[in-house]
């Protein structure tokens, strides 16, 4: 999008840090003169070449001429081919990215100080101890190169129990604050209890539009978390006490956004998923996903896509919305959602379609149509353009997982296209451009062998009218004998160019950035 973003008015009360540089690298899997006997005998000039051109390096925020070695890990890309992610930075540890083409640099986003539990030295109920900020990730960014990060401080990682979001808004780093909210703090004389209005202590931005809105979930109650939608300008001043011990010692005045609810069902904790550009969006609630009209103050939710038998522990996530080629009576674009209705066969609380009963949907105005499978009776979704394309991978006939696209077409019937795969047994798309155009991962049919275990060689690809490229790796070796090399590869994005993002992968799951500007034979 054209528009440009004017820059927040409210007042960041944390302060978002640039840090020095330094690192530590992972450890290998196996003994150090297992490892060194095995690249002897490996030949670098069997370096994959790529079809479409050579992965572009994205660096790392360690130092511009480091070994190749520090990690990277690309997670959105925009229009421009802006692409954002974390990256090894030695203080924080781990932090957001933004990278520019064709060659970079590679620009440290920053980071929030303090610590998680006392941002702001007036929260309702302080941990011991206290847990410091020590990692940052960008999450999203639009055409206009608006970014949303999270600081995290590793606690509960992967799921990073705690996070404090941020927007990087034409260079400058914002605080996105929890909600804020009342919580008795004592008695007065005749016994009543007494209130202090706090702020609370998590939130995260999960997803940003073209319009430079904002989809987040924040602490709004004492251990409650909700989402909301935000406008990217709008906000009000709070007036919140400062405590010390059972004493209120002050005020302060906070300016925080103007949040907006996206709903949730009654009584349950809601996550934000995603909003388009109509202001609609679509969270995940009680074990069900629910859609929220802002424009006509309409929640609905969307409830469980019928796959057969009866289930306890059935639910419906949703995964993305979009604004399709359709208008409603309002002259809106007609928002539809992608998602799963899942049973959790492996009681592992994450959706895995080879493990899981899963069907993949996309949902429209209230009717449900099932995205289908390939045979294997499964189907999981990972994205969906405006033209009601949806990818992601099914189970087949013989067991293996497909990369699919599935289309609803005007007669309202929907059409599944088996990608296959780059040689291998299974494959997976990831994303997918208004071109429809898609990549993801696959199984090259090659194999790795590391520590006396063999693995199966995966790479990214891109499928264009009809034909699955591979895209390779980056080089399996660079100039240093102790450095692993990286046999897998995945693509996690496509911009409307079709340039592509992602990351090359080490036998321990260590990640390498690239950018990719293809070139067609």
């Amino acid at each position: 999008m054209t528009r440009s973003l004017s820059a927040c008015t409210f007042i960041a009360m944390v302060s978002l840090v640039c840090a020095g540089c330094g690192g530590s690298n992972s450890s290998g899997s196996q003994e150090l003169s297992d490892f060194i006997d095995e690249l002897q005998q490996l030949d670098p000039g069997d370096d994959y070449v790529a079809p479409l051109g050579n992965l572009t390096d994205l660096g790392d925020l360690v130092e511009p001429g480091g070994d190749h070695w520090y990690y990277t890990r690309a997670a959105a890309m925009n229009d421009a081919g802006t692409v954002v992610g974390q990256s090894n930075a030695g203080s924080p540890v781990n932090a957001a990215f933004r990278w520019d083409p064709p060659a970079g640099p590679m620009t440290f986003l920053g980071i929030h100080s303090g610590t998680y539990d006392d941002h702001y030295d007036i929260n309702y109920e302080p941990a011991s101890p206290r847990h410091y900020f020590i990692y940052s990730e960008a999450a999203g960014i639009n055409s206009a190169g608006t970014i949303i990060c999270n600081s995290t401080t590793g606690i509960g990682w992967p799921e990073d129990l705690e996070k404090r979001a941020f927007v990087v808004i034409d260079g400058v780093p914002l605080d996105l604050p929890p909600e804020t909210f009342y919580v008795i703090f004592g008695e007065d004389p005749e016994g009543n209890p007494t209130y202090r209005n706090v702020i609370g202590s998590y939130s995260e931005a999960v997803d940003v539009n073209e319009r430079g809105e904002l989809a987040l979930t924040v602490e709004d109650r004492p251990g409650e978390k909700h989402a909301y939608f935000w406008d990217g300008s709008s906000s009000h001043t709070e007036t919140l006490q400062i405590v010390a011990g059972e004493n209120i010692v002050g005020t302060i005045d906070v300016t925080v956004p103007d949040y907006i609810s996206l709903g949730r069902i009654v009584g349950e904790d809601s996550h934000a998923v995603a909003i388009n550009e109509n202001h609609h969006g679509v969270v995940n609630s009680g074990g069900t996903a629910v859609f929220c009209d802002l424009n006509w103050g309409v929640v609905e939710s969307l409830n469980h896509l019928p796959i057969g038998g009866q289930f306890d522990n059935i639910r419906t996530d949703a995964v993305d919305i979009n604004d399709s080629r359709y208008l409603n009576w309002d002259g809106i674009p007609d928002p539809h959602i992608i998602g799963h209705t899942w049973v959790d066969d492996n009681a592992d609380s994450a959706l895995d379609v080879r493990f899981d009963r899963a069907m993949g949907f996309l949902w429209d105005g209230g009717a449900m149509y099932p995205v289908g499978h390939l045979g294997g009776g499964r189907s999981q979704v990972s994205d969906l353009n405006n033209n009601d394309q949806v990818v992601g991978a099914s189970t087949t006939a013989d067991g293996s997982l497909h990369a699919f696209v599935w289309t609803l077409g005007p007669d309202e019937r929907g059409a599944i296209q088996d990608l296959g795969t780059l040689g291998g047994a299974n494959s997976f798309a990831t994303a997918i451009n208004e071109a429809g155009q898609i990549v993801g991962y696959s199984e090259t049919g090659a194999t790795y062998r590391e520590g006396g275990t063999t693995y199966v060689v995966r790479h990214a690809f891109l499928w264009d009218d009809g034909e699955m490229y591979d895209l390779g790796i980056h080089n399996y070796f660079y100039d240093y004998p102790f450095v692993q090399p990286y046999p897998f590869s995945e693509a996690v994005s496509i911009n409307a160019s079709g340039q592509v993002a992602g990351n090359s992968i080490t036998i321990n799951s260590h990640y390498r950035g690239f950018f990719l500007s293809p070139v067609f034979p």
